[in-house]
């Protein structure tokens, strides 16, 4: 994060977060990760709303790389001000037809950053309610939750917690993956 007095202004990169054009909107969400003005951080998670806003109307995520530098950005600021935006992209996604891996992970290893273990935990729970609310099952919710479980499993004894209630009770599309997670995490060493 660049907290140098005379450290360029956001606001340029702020208002082209508002562009027409995905290409600018995705180079002014680098830009703002890499100035890291915390003021930043709040329209980063507004783009972030707009942009999966397309999932709501059309089944599909329009402009992945956009929602991949937002993400990116607001790990870069380390503000949890962003914590639901974030939250509620990974359960929109869950709806998706097609979400791609890479943007799945982008957006929980962000979570972890900017919200750790807690955030995962409580993710991990407004994930397991939308796919409760997503009969019998979500196109997007394999690659969410298989993503998501496997990086809650590391998260700590609340973490392995939270994955035996999944695996034992959770949403019947989500056992499967609650089960794995916690196969690996039964297979780690112990300090």
């Amino acid at each position: 994060m660049n907290t140098q007095p005379g450290a360029p202004d956001p606001s340029l990169y702020i208002e082209r977060l508002a562009n027409e054009d995905a290409f600018y909107r995705e180079a002014a969400a680098w830009s703002l990760g890499e100035i890291g003005n915390p003021r930043a951080t709040r329209p980063l998670a507004g783009t972030l709303l707009r942009e999966i806003r397309s999932v709501e109307e059309s089944g599909y995520l329009d402009h992945a790389p956009v929602v991949r530098a937002v993400s990116e950005a607001i790990r870069r600021i380390g503000s949890s001000d962003a914590l639901y935006a974030l939250v509620k992209a990974l359960c929109v996604l869950t709806r998706s037809k097609g979400v791609d891996r890479p943007t799945v992970v982008e957006l929980v290893e962000t979570i972890v950053a900017v919200g750790g273990p807690n955030a995962v935990r409580e993710a991990a729970d407004r994930v397991v309610a939308s796919a409760r609310e997503c009969c019998p099952h979500c196109p997007g919710l394999d690659t969410v939750a298989s993503v998501l479980l496997d990086r809650l499993g590391l998260c700590g004894d609340a973490a392995v917690s939270s994955l035996r209630r999944i695996a034992n009770g959770g949403p019947e599309s989500m056992r499967p993956f609650a089960q794995s997670a916690l196969a690996l995490v039964s297979n780690l060493p112990r300090c």
